[in-house]
């Protein structure tokens, strides 16, 4: 569906280059990380998709990194209430229940990026309403502070050339 290799490199030059403003997009996920793309190419902002999903205080955090200020990291409770705020808006009266889990789940492959892999491996197996917030309240039932960010997007960013 998505594939890795954001071209900073070219995102960068188009910065360079081009007399109007130039947005960075593609695999931000942490306030350092975006720090450092906009120092390395010269970009004026940030558009964030999947970031976002995963990580909705990341814009806040984003601010926070950029104004030198300490990064705040949602608890785990945190994390949990997200996800219930997300299921709310999400269902829909009459639909039938596993139809309403195999949403979320779609939601939940993001989200669990930032959970880690044994969250993503229960999810994704889970059927019933029951078992969809039994698993949550398993990995999420506590006040310790979440990076939200996935190891291997850090990992895949492909460096700015000049």
């Amino acid at each position: 569906m998505y594939r890795p290799g954001v071209r900073y490199d070219l995102i960068a030059r188009a910065a360079r280059e081009l007399k109007c403003p130039v947005l960075l997009n593609g695999n931000v996920f942490s306030a350092p990380q975006a720090k450092q793309l906009l120092a390395e190419t010269g970009a004026r902002g940030l558009m964030i998709g999947r970031g976002a999903i995963r990580n909705p205080w990341l814009f806040g955090q984003i601010r926070a990194g950029l104004r030198g200020e300490s990064i705040t990291l949602p608890t785990g409770r945190d994390v949990l209430q997200y996800i219930r705020e997300l299921w709310e808006q999400e269902i829909t009266p009459g639909v039938r229940e596993s139809a309403q889990v195999q949403r979320m789940k779609k939601f939940m492959n993001f989200i669990g990026e930032g959970i880690g892999g044994e969250f993503l491996f229960a999810i994704r197996r889970v059927a019933t309403t029951a078992d969809f917030w039994h698993v949550c309240g398993n990995f999420l039932e506590h006040d310790e502070p979440m990076p939200m960010q996935s190891h291997e997007s850090a990992e895949t960013r492909e460096p700015v050339l000049p």
